[in-house]
């Protein structure tokens, strides 16, 4: 099942940020995953509720970009988030959006995603 793709408005600027701070490979990930969203609308793990974040249990997140390397030297994996959900429901999903492409880092990433959820 392909679904048709659409994108926050906003999402145009997190590419150029995840270009210029992340380089472009991240950058190349990042829009190689969104052109594979129609055709995969399930990838990803799906969210939950979160003490920091909201309720994002409508939404999946992909994790891609470099690893992250916390200062005593530990690889926490993945710098960066990808979230998106299914429209209208996750039932009958007729479009996937993509909310996001931000730092895991702070919950940054989970934070954006429920901003613009409010938006909507």
């Amino acid at each position: 099942m392909s679904l048709p793709l659409r994108w926050h408005d906003a999402v145009v600027d997190d590419l150029r940020r995840i270009r210029s701070q992340f380089g472009d490979e991240a950058f190349a990930q990042a829009r190689q995953l969104i052109a594979s969203l129609p055709d995969d609308p399930l990838l990803g793990d799906w969210l939950t509720e979160h003490a920091g974040t909201g309720n994002l249990a409508t939404c999946r997140k992909v994790t891609l970009g470099p690893d992250e390397i916390a200062p005593d030297g530990i690889n926490l994996g993945p710098s960066l988030r990808l979230v998106s959900r299914l429209l209208p429901a996750n039932t009958d999903a007729r479009q996937v959006e993509v909310l996001c492409i931000a730092p895991r880092r702070d919950l940054i990433a989970y934070a954006v995603a429920s901003a613009r959820l409010q938006e909507d």
